[in-house]
């Protein structure tokens, strides 16, 4: 299903001809896995050929909005970047964001604002796993991301968890955050407390997460999984200390 959806935000874009679009892509859980009709956002990064200015970054979120509400159901986040921006993400910058579901809808136009620093985890995962809706492979639009940016990507990602998300959330991103470092493997929540389950004698706070996101449970955190989140947060600012030659 979610390759239909996105096919119809990828003809609502081919419909604004000065939107120049490359190609289109899925990315997120549903191409790592863990992907739940009910609870998971569509992820979709959109590459245009060049930047454009205020009146076509609105003529294409209006157009995506009108397309995303035809399926009231499905909950979409999604940006609009250009090629340079995709081959190598510099600042971060962006056309269009947009997220639409049911309790809202939320926009940014990217005229005149600064970078979007999620776009460093969206852009590696579609170069390596996206899914292509139209246009070429994701692999030759996507330039790689050094790892010490990536790594410093999942850190703030985990931090932002800790801070503002519920328990699933911020336990399953810091496991995955975790094998990251650990292996270099980007995956998905579910996929990442596995694997840390696997490797903590199944410590309760990760079952307790894993049972929660398959049933959609939102819970609070709790002062084990406080814990657990804080120690995954020192493991990975100690992979972004400096190294030094002894």
């Amino acid at each position: 299903m979610p390759r239909q959806y996105v096919t119809a935000l990828a003809d609502a874009l081919l419909a604004e001809p000065e939107a120049g679009l490359v190609g289109v892509y899925l990315h997120g859980s549903a191409v790592l896995g863990g992907y739940m009709p009910r609870g998971s956002d569509v992820d979709v990064l959109a590459v245009i050929a060049v930047p454009t200015d205020l009146p076509v970054q609105e003529r294409m979120r209006d157009c995506l909005i009108r397309a995303a509400q035809q399926r009231p159901e499905t909950a979409l986040e999604m940006s609009i970047i250009t090629a340079a921006t995709a081959a190598d993400l510099g600042d971060c910058l962006f056309e269009v964001h947009v997220v639409v579901n049911r309790d809202e809808v939320r926009t940014v136009l990217g005229a005149g604002q600064g970078g979007d620093p999620d776009l460093v985890l969206y852009s590696e995962v579609c170069r390596r796993h996206g899914l292509t809706v139209y246009g070429p492979p994701a692999s030759e639009v996507f330039g790689p991301v050094p790892e010490q940016r990536l790594v410093r990507a999942v850190h703030d990602e985990v931090r932002w968890g800790h801070e503002h998300g519920h328990l699933s959330y911020a336990v399953l991103n810091a496991c995955r955050a975790l094998r990251f470092a650990t292996e270099g493997v980007l995956c998905s929540k579910l996929d990442g407390g596995e694997w840390m389950l696997g490797r903590s004698s199944g410590e309760p706070v990760i079952r307790q997460a894993l049972a929660d996101q398959r049933q959609g449970v939102v819970r609070s955190m709790t002062p084990d999984a406080n814990r657990f989140v804080e120690k995954a947060l020192d493991e990975l600012s100690r992979q972004l200390e400096p190294h030094t030659e002894p």
